[in-house]
């Protein structure tokens, strides 16, 4: 599959964060585009380009819900965060908007380097605030 651009990522992470408690929800454009701070015509958009990239099922006039590629994509993401947010507080000990600062990171992180700060960090299973990281 080909890259995914920060903003598609920004909405997997959403529509996952959506998800975590009824995988099979569908999350309305209206919802999505509160979450994203967009218009609902530019996220009906990209719901329909995630849709062509099969990572999304787009039900027209309601909203979406991962396919289960886009539900793997969108773990990783936030596995990614969750990572850099346990790095950021607990090995760095930032102090400034440790949310802010992870997300912008989460984005250039590939697997390699994503799997050595698991090892690093001692494969942990929650955030700093208790948030479950995927697996």
């Amino acid at each position: 599959m080909a890259e995914l651009s920060e903003f598609e990522e920004m909405y997997l992470k959403r529509l996952f964060e959506a998800h975590v408690d009824k995988p099979s929800a569908i999350v309305k454009t209206t919802q999505l585009a509160e979450m994203m701070d967009v218009s609902p015509a530019s996220t009906t958009e990209m719901i329909q380009r995630l849709a062509g990239r099969d990572l999304v099922t787009h039900i027209p006039y309601k909203g979406c819900r991962l396919t289960p590629e886009g539900f793997q994509q969108a773990a990783m993401i936030k596995r990614r965060e969750g990572l850099i947010e346990i790095l950021l507080t607990e090995v760095i000990g930032f102090e400034g908007d440790v949310l802010e600062a992870a997300c912008k990171i989460e984005h250039a992180i590939d697997e390699g380097l994503e799997m050595a700060l698991d090892k690093m960090l001692g494969y942990p299973e929650r955030t700093p605030s208790g948030e479950r990281i995927p697996v």
